[in-house]
């Protein structure tokens, strides 16, 4: 996939998610109620917000080269017990309070997760001293198998050794995947069926820090590009006091 701006068809997709939820919204709150007023007046008010978070979603979309951002209520970071580089337990907590991106990959891939590591690196070197939350990079491994935590400490530390690197159990990976919309696909080579390939989604994804889905990366990925997207995205999301958000290093 190019880094072409996604601009023909993004704000149609942005203002179709915020309707769907705006319809989800409708349905709950729309039961028969004692005081049936308030109630229209809550409809009224959150379809007048949604409206509104779905103008400011196309207006930043147009700015965005490589980034599909969606809106608050999409995918929420699901509940989960996994590990941490150094086999202790980790959850949904290790995204709150501040942004992350958030890339799934395996230490045994040839090209894309390395590449993609590289180019994290660079990309936290170009934001210090810029005055945006300086946000978290989490590697998720969808090889769990044979990326034990020190298999993976290694590898994440050849990049960065401040990346948060994420293994546990397979059932575990594949629940936290399939909730953010993460595909990973496991091949046995023809040569050696013991041995296996891993196809994976190449996209990396913008977690907020409430924990929900705000956007997605993606490929081919650049430093740039990244930098470019990510302080846009904050220009809009984050008030201009946003740097201090984030004091964890």
């Amino acid at each position: 996939m190019s880094s072409t701006k996604p601009r023909k068809f993004m704000p149609f997709l942005i203002a179709g998610l915020c309707l769907f939820v705006g319809i989800g919204a409708g349905i709950v709150t729309s039961r028969p109620s004692a005081n049936g007023s308030a109630d229209g007046s809550n409809n009224a008010a959150l379809s007048a917000q949604q409206a509104a978070e779905a103008k400011q979603l196309e207006a930043m979309q147009e700015q965005l080269l490589s980034t599909l951002v969606f809106p608050s209520d999409y995918k929420q970071v699901p509940e989960f017990s996994l590990l941490n580089v150094n086999a202790e337990p980790i959850d949904q907590s290790l995204f709150s309070d501040r942004w992350s991106i958030v890339f799934f990959g395996f230490t045994h891939c040839p090209d894309v997760c390395p590449i993609t590591l590289s180019v994290m690196q660079d990309v936290v070197t170009q934001l210090k001293g810029k005055d945006v939350p300086q946000p978290q990079t989490v590697f998720v491994t969808v090889d769990p198998n044979r990326d034990t935590p020190d298999v993976l400490k290694n590898y994440i530390g050849y990049f960065n050794e401040e990346f948060v690197g994420v293994t546990g159990e397979l059932n575990g990976i594949h629940q936290l995947t399939r909730a953010l919309g993460i595909v990973a696909a496991y091949t046995a080579r023809e040569d050696n069926p013991k041995e296996y390939d891993v196809d994976h989604t190449a996209s990396m994804l913008l977690i907020d820090p409430q924990g929900r889905l705000r956007g997605k990366l993606t490929a081919p990925h650049t430093a740039d590009t990244i930098v470019t997207d990510y302080i846009t995205i904050m220009k809009t999301f984050v008030p201009t006091q946003s740097a201090a958000l984030n004091t964890r290093n």
